[in-house]
């Protein structure tokens, strides 16, 4: 059996991400993936066989590299304004690195529903745990929540929508480079205390 080369089969990957974060599953091609990966198209047959394997391998790494991390941080000890600190620090930054990642998400869900919920299904994440942790020290903390789901809801895109409306946020306030990371920064600082203090302001109404 031939080895293979791994330092090729990074380069597929990566052809691969930004190919469907373009194009979408159905608009993908296996030849522009070869083409942007510098290998012919057998090549890359070798590796994938064919285009559904290649998805699957792009989503499911995308997706474990950052489940990990959201897990251990919301399920292990600690307050929640410190987890909310870490998970902002953490979630925000991996997301400037990888601005494809919720396109790609959302894109996979229209376009390939059964088989995203088979791969999130079979991975190692467990919101409805995540969710509860965040409950359980919201009352060990003396907060009540009129509505988990929705402030979890909010505790997410808070972290995604800044990253995913970047060339709209820079272009209508017409913000550099420089510009834009010193605004993730400051969010990154400041979102943990924004969301303790929503919580706090519903409890005492």
């Amino acid at each position: 059996m031939v080895k293979k080369d791994l330092t090729t089969e990074e380069k597929i990957l990566a052809a691969a991400r930004e190919v469907f974060h373009k194009r979408g599953f159905e608009g993908a091609r296996m030849q522009e993936i070869a083409d942007q990966a510098g290998i012919n198209k057998s090549l890359l047959h070798y590796y994938f066989r064919n285009k559904e394997n290649l998805f699957t391998a792009v989503f499911s790494e995308a997706v474990s590299t950052m489940i990990g991390t959201i897990s251990s941080i919301f399920l292990g000890p600690g307050q929640l304004e410190e987890k909310l600190e870490h998970f902002y620090d953490f979630h925000i930054s991996f997301l400037q690195q990888n601005s494809y990642l919720p396109w790609f998400i959302i894109n996979g869900l229209y376009e390939r529903p059964e088989q995203i919920r088979k791969m999130m299904s079979g991975s190692d994440f467990h919101p409805e745990r995540i969710l509860g942790q965040v409950v359980e020290n919201l009352k060990k903390e003396g907060f009540e929540v009129e509505d988990p789901l929705q402030m979890f809801a909010n505790i997410l895109s808070l972290s995604i929508f800044p990253v995913v409306a970047q060339p709209m946020l820079s272009h209508f306030f017409n913000l550099s480079e420089m510009e834009m990371e010193q605004f993730y920064e400051v969010r990154k600082k400041k979102l943990a205390r924004f969301v303790i203090n929503g919580i706090t302001l519903r409890k005492t109404v």
